[in-house]
């Protein structure tokens, strides 16, 4: 992405410290001992410090003067700049990115300069900006681009080659309207703009970590699927719907409908090896994913290539056995992916019959499926996801990483249509991680995304048909 300067607002954007604005009458109350009514940020909020402590003078009867009240908040708020603030996940990543790439960079703030200073000079980021300017200091709210104007100026840029980094809505709003280039940034505090934002900047991010002067990366290597539902047809649609750039490998051609496969053509070791050198020699993935692979020799070509180039962020859906029941793999491939595969991975993603596969036991409760990712994990050494479904636990998912159980509940959507959800479940996990999510996060965002294509109701075809990857992006 060409940019040539970057602006970027402080707090719900660059720094985690909308909340400090939220909580400081309460705050501020529990400094004096007294307990805060539920619901008091939302009602502080709107209003100025002033206003606030004219509130809670007369609301909580206490025995101090407008003046010292106001004081009094504004101390709790400079203390959490001076000794708590903290950047957003992405943004410090973000500002380095930049850095490295030459890009000016600028703060355009309606907060206090000393605070704004102080956390990140506490951070040790100050040096990395060209100016930090205030809406104070330049005489007029971010409801004039009086800021921007003078932000570009210091940077020595110009509007329309000029990227505002903002979440507030009317931040955007003249940003665009005086010709700049606007990323809307996520933050809880406005989420009723959201929608709003959405629409209006040229681009929306959830997280920092969505947005980069290059390209997040992404590789799958598994079968192509020609009705589109499944296999690498899914797998590059859910990793451009998550903002990765998408790569493919192909293990095999299948001719596949809605109704049933009708033929599989794999390609030789020698040239998946290919595909995967030309991949790697070029555009390196942040992050590979790994799905149907029928044959021993393919899977042993995929391990020594992985290990070859030292590979990152693998995510294996170990797909061994039908819906039905049905292996799909003979056991000489399933003990090869065993060996081969799984202890490479970042984690992998067996649905109920796979890890039964795996563990050589039964899973009829969510105790059988903690006991089955404890197994799988002793075994191999691998993170893994136990996916519900299949009658136990519903849509709830289990993720251990060998010292932690963690459940990601999920809503059973009534939809037939769900063609492709194991390949795309994996898929978006991988995006993620490409992306430098956790792998927490990265679960968490893929089951969201999995539900909304899901919620969207598609159905095309005579049989189980296929998610609405791009239902986002109507």
């Amino acid at each position: 992405m060409k940019i040539k300067g970057a602006i970027f607002d402080v707090d719900g954007t660059l720094l985690d410290t909308m909340h400090v604005w939220t909580d400081s009458g309460a705050r501020y109350l529990a400094s004096l001992g007294v307990e805060a009514e539920p619901g008091l940020g939302d009602k502080l909020f709107p209003m100025t410090v002033e206003m606030g402590a004219v509130y809670l003078k007369e609301n909580y009867d206490l025995p101090y003067a407008i003046d010292e009240i106001r004081q009094g908040i504004n101390s709790v708020v400079e203390n959490y700049y001076f000794e708590e603030a903290d950047f957003k996940p992405g943004a410090r990543e973000l500002i380095e990115e930049m850095k490295a790439a030459g890009v000016p960079m600028a703060i355009a703030t309606s907060t206090e300069k000393y605070c704004i200073q102080a956390a990140f000079d506490r951070l040790g980021y100050t040096d990395c900006f060209d100016a930090i300017l205030t809406c104070g200091e330049v005489g007029a709210s971010k409801s004039e681009p009086v800021i921007f104007y003078e932000a570009v100026k210091a940077m020595g840029t110009e509007p329309a080659e000029t990227w505002l980094f903002e979440d507030g809505l009317y931040s955007i709003k003249t940003a665009r309207a005086a010709g700049f280039k606007t990323v809307g940034v996520y933050d809880a505090v406005s989420e009723k703009d959201q929608e709003e934002i959405r629409q209006l900047a040229d681009i929306y991010v959830r997280d920092l970590r969505d947005f980069s002067l290059g390209r997040h990366t992404a590789l799958t290597i598994a079968g192509s699927d020609c009705s589109g539902g499944a296999g690498i047809q899914a797998d590059i649609k859910t990793m451009l719907a998550g903002g990765v750039y998408a790569m493919s490998a192909i293990t095999a051609l299948t001719a596949q409908n809605t109704k049933g496969v009708s033929g599989i053509m794999e390609v030789s070791p020698e040239f998946l090896a290919r595909q995967l050198d030309a991949v790697f020699t070029d555009i390196r993935p942040d992050a590979v994913k790994i799905g149907m692979v029928a044959s021993k020799a393919l899977i042993e070509t995929i391990g020594e290539r992985l290990r070859h180039y030292d590979a990152r962020n693998i995510v294996v859906d170990p797909v061994m056995v039908a819906t039905s029941g049905s292996k799909l793999i003979d056991d000489d491939a399933i003990e090869t992916l065993c060996r081969v595969l799984l202890p490479l991975a970042s984690v992998i993603t067996p649905n109920i019959p796979e890890a039964e596969v795996l563990t050589g036991m039964e899973i009829h409760t969510a105790s059988d499926m903690e006991e089955a990712a404890a197994r799988i994990w002793k075994q191999y050494g691998c993170r893994v996801l136990v996916k519900g479904g299949h009658q136990v636990n519903d849509a709830d998912d289990l993720l251990f990483d060998g010292e932690v159980y963690q459940w990601f509940h999920g809503e059973r959507i009534d939809n037939p249509n769900t063609h492709g959800t194991g390949c795309t479940l994996s898929s978006a996990i991988a995006a993620r991680l490409a992306k430098g999510y956790t792998l927490t996060e990265a679960v968490a965002g893929a089951k969201e995304y999995i539900s909304g294509a899901l919620a969207a109701m598609l159905d095309l075809g005579e049989g189980s048909g296929p998610l609405d990857h791009g239902f986002e992006i109507r």
